[in-house]
């Protein structure tokens, strides 16, 4: 058996039916934390006219949310690992409930800031909680298709929110779109508190604050230095600033962890080469992912002249083929192995890419419709046949008293990456020479030079032969 591979224990002696019905429970929640992201983009107008602030101002409630949700989960799956991930779920989605009713009922924009904040705050347990509670429900030969449920309900919920949001807003008010999610968090409390069995394995060991905090402090100072350096100007000394405190906070999370006896992290789990693999591979598809839904539209819209509507429409099928493909893509990594679906799905991405730079984007021919449509299709494709195998090989790969810190650390990658390649699309598409349309192109070559990146990285993943010898 590869080195790297920690078997896992057979999961309780549950019925094909209570082990859907479990995924169902907590896959709710999932749903429901991408919905939070997902319609507050719409509703941003509104807030706007509401407490008559400047769209700068108004960013901050979407940022904040993701800020928090993002460098929280490395913590808050440790946590998980301490006292259970089941009750670190309940605890979430709980809190996560009061602040949807907070921001719904804000009576300031200072207080939807604050209520945004612990929205964030909230949410952050659950990732880390459903990959940990997937990982002791599932035989290693499932795993993968119950991972791929996850990045369907994930998909869907990125592909429902900004429609659902724009119906709300203009019906019932700009309230409405942080209400709406009340009922479905206390249908959720129910049903995990009923089908979710407690936790029967903790790991006891201490909470390294310390590391804990450098960790938390590096994420933060690095997402925050991605996010508003574009804002203020990358040489500003508050940009700066920012990124030197990113530089600090990691280098003394390296030497804390190095020197305590109970690290926060234990840093051999970076040598372990398909976790490495799978957080190289996860990395490299967000930051093609996030850059391309930031420069699309921009192009689809000032170059290629089309509407607003037309442009959401070209756009749509993107998420909706990630998230179809996500259950076939987990079932196939479960026979086949993550290292082939993953392989397949970038290489996918990087071969279509090249086919949409033949029809010269950055020069002055318009590509037809269906020419982008298509390509959106085989991007989702690809996308798809990456995301949930990466994120099941995680939970195979990684000893289940680490997977709480492990997933919240792989998920944070992910997070700080799509963030990485918003900034890093967005530079090069204002860049000088040529215009939008040579910017877009350029943006292109990228997306297809990283996509080549996580192909390579994508061999060192488990192959189908070592998900059978995982089997009980």
């Amino acid at each position: 058996m590869d080195a790297d591979v920690c078997p896992s224990r057979e999961p309780p002696s549950w019925t094909s039916t209570s082990r859907w019905a479990i995924l169902a429970a907590i896959l709710l929640g999932t749903f429901v934390g991408t919905l939070g992201n997902s319609v507050a983009n719409v509703a941003l107008s509104a807030v706007m006219d509401a407490f008559a602030v400047p769209l700068s101002n108004a960013l901050w409630v979407v940022t904040l949310y993701i800020l928090f949700f993002a460098v929280l989960m490395p913590v808050c799956g440790y946590l998980g690992d301490m006292v259970g991930q089941r009750r670190m779920y309940l605890l979430g989605v709980g809190l996560f409930t009061v602040a949807s009713l907070s921001s719904g009922l804000a009576p300031s924009f200072p207080w939807l800031l604050g209520s945004r904040a612990l929205q964030g705050v909230s949410i952050a347990p659950t990732l880390p909680a459903v990959m940990a509670i997937i990982s002791r429900t599932f035989l290693p030969a499932q795993r993968g298709r119950a991972v791929g449920f996850w990045a369907l309900v994930n998909g869907a919920g990125h592909a429902l929110g900004p429609p659902l949001s724009g119906f709300l807003v203009q019906h019932l008010g700009w309230r409405a779109v942080f209400l709406a999610g009340v009922p479905l968090c206390l249908v959720n409390l129910a049903l995990v508190w009923r089908l979710v069995p407690p936790d029967d394995d903790r790991a006891a060991r201490g909470f390294d604050f310390a590391g804990a905090s450098m960790l938390t402090l590096a994420a933060l100072g690095l997402m925050l230095a991605l996010t508003q350096s574009a804002r203020w100007g990358w040489y500003t000394p508050r940009s700066l600033g920012l990124w030197g405190l990113a530089m600090i906070a990691c280098a003394g999370f390296i030497v804390i962890e190095r020197r305590v006896a109970v690290p926060f992290v234990d840093l051999g789990l970076f040598a372990n080469r398909s976790y490495a693999a799978a957080t190289a591979v996860i990395a490299a598809q967000l930051f093609c992912l996030f850059g391309l839904l930031l420069a699309l539209p921009v192009f689809l819209i000032q170059v290629q002249g089309w509407s607003t509507q037309v442009a959401g429409m070209l756009i749509l099928p993107l998420p909706l083929a990630m998230a179809v493909t996500g259950p076939l893509a987990g079932r196939v990594a479960d026979v086949r192995g993550a290292r082939w679906t993953c392989t397949l799905g970038m290489a996918g991405v990087a071969l279509t890419t090249v086919v949409l730079l033949s029809f010269r984007p950055g020069g002055e021919g318009q590509i037809p419709w269906w020419g982008m449509a298509g390509y959106l299709v085989a991007m989702g494709v690809g996308m798809g046949l990456t995301q949930s195998p990466a994120a099941a090989a995680v939970t195979r790969v990684v000893p289940r008293e680490q997977l709480g810190v492990a997933t919240g650390i792989f998920h944070m990658c992910r997070f700080v990456s799509g963030t990485l390649g918003s900034a890093v699309f967005g530079l090069i598409l204002q860049g000088h020479g040529g215009g939008l349309a040579s910017g877009f192109g350029r943006d292109l070559i990228v997306l297809a030079a990283l996509a080549v990146v996580a192909v390579l990285a994508a061999q060192g993943l488990p192959d189908g032969q070592v998900a059978e010898e995982m089997h009980p």
